[in-house]
């Protein structure tokens, strides 16, 4: 059939890549969170939930990625 195209697949780098901006988003919004509860209460330990908070986000995005880096490299050397 002419004129058919198949898409091929995102590499898995890709694919890590758009989860980790994911990630870095959600973190963002935990930090602004904790901003805004420090502001309402005055305690300074909204600041580190949100901090660690977001952690929880981006630190698995981030192995994800390095992964996803690392399989990519080694296939591209053989």
């Amino acid at each position: 059939m002419r004129g058919m195209t198949i898409m091929s697949e995102p590499s898995a780098k890709k694919v890590a890549a758009k989860k980790l901006l994911m990630a870095c988003f959600f973190e963002a919004l935990a930090l602004i969170a904790g901003l805004i509860a420090y502001g309402l209460t005055g305690n300074l330990i909204w600041i580190a939930i949100g901090v660690l908070g977001g952690l929880g986000f981006s630190l698995p995005a981030v192995i994800v990625f390095v992964r996803a880096s690392m399989e990519e490299r080694d296939r591209a050397s053989r």
